[in-house]
């Protein structure tokens, strides 16, 4: 059985063409998971009241042919067990669809940031706390969050709470002196982030509290390991992540959540007519789950030539 989806198309239509009808009655599907619903149907012989009858059940492989353009989405395209059946959804031949789960980015203003040109956009959104992200891409690239020291890494001087000399074991350290200079009391400084790395791992964590006299900071999530870079006494290497005062070179962008502004400051040739901002609104895309325990497995379902772009992650 072949079926069709096609940014063109409706969801309540049957699929079963490439293109809508003239008269418009009939044609390929809109998303992945109306043609996931529909063969849901086809494999049940459940009713549907469009067609006034039983469906078809499905006797044997089923392509799903996707046509080229954008399926937004704003949810995780979900398979599970119930899905299982000998199904490819494929890219048509010389089509590029692509599955976006983000928002693209519109109505900037110029301006000017730490002495540097920079677009500024409101988003409502962010400010009301409904929406957050760490990830941006501009013109297809993804774009970067400003970091100190821009290159290179610093190093704790002195972790209070924990013996040395230390090797791998048990974590649960959230404080750490700073060298003179290294860490000060950043605007949004809690969402400031301290990445270290130690042994084999990199670990974030936001900075929960500085004290500017001790230079003491204390982040809010506990390590995973003793916060030294490998066995001995020497302490861990790290650098700080997202940092408004660091907002500084071409490329760059920042997310003000409590003003629901977001900055980015252009790469040369970059305008405002000609460059496309997507920030993400989904943390994943597409979803195929079973349940093992109970041996049940979602099988048999195969994805070719799609492209999957625009979602975000969270850690911590």
């Amino acid at each position: 059985m072949n079926l069709h989806i096609s940014p063109q198309g409706k969801d309540g239509w049957s699929g079963l063409l490439s293109a809508p009808a003239a008269d418009g009655s009939d044609g390929p599907l809109a998303s992945f998971t109306g043609a996931r619903d529909r063969l849901r149907r086809l494999k049940s012989g459940t009713y549907n009241p469009r067609w006034g009858a039983v469906e078809e059940r499905l006797d044997g492989p089923v392509t799903v042919h996707v046509h080229g353009g954008v399926y937004a989405i704003a949810a995780p395209m979900a398979f599970g067990p119930e899905d299982s059946y000998p199904v490819t959804f494929r890219a048509c031949d010389g089509e590029q669809p692509i599955v976006d789960g983000g928002v693209r980015i519109e109505d900037w203003t110029e301006g000017e940031v730490n002495g540097h040109p920079c677009w500024v956009a409101d988003l409502p959104e962010v400010k009301a706390g409904d929406w957050n992200f760490r990830q941006l891409f501009v013109n297809g690239r993804r774009a970067s969050r400003p970091r100190l020291p821009k290159a290179g890494l610093m190093r704790m001087e002195e972790a209070p709470d924990m013996p040395l000399p230390a090797g791998w074991g048990s974590g649960g350290y959230t404080r750490f002196v700073a060298a003179e200079g290294d860490v000060e009391s950043f605007r949004n400084l809690n969402e400031v982030e301290v990445v270290y790395l130690h042994f084999w791992i990199e670990e974030r964590s936001p900075i929960l509290s500085f004290d500017p006299d001790s230079r003491l900071v204390t982040m809010s999530r506990p390590s995973r390991a003793p916060l030294v870079g490998s066995h001995g006494t020497q302490l861990a290497d790290y650098y700080l992540d997202n940092l408004f005062e660091a907002l500084s070179e071409p490329g760059e962008w920042y997310l003000d959540r409590g003003e629901g502004k977001l900055y980015y400051l252009p790469r040369e040739g970059e305008t405002l007519e000609e460059t496309e901002v997507w920030a993400p609104r989904c943390l994943q895309l597409l979803a195929v789950v079973g349940d093992p325990e109970q041996n049940r497995f979602a099988e048999h379902i195969r994805f070719e030539g799609i492209t999957f772009r625009h979602a975000d992650w969270r850690h911590p």
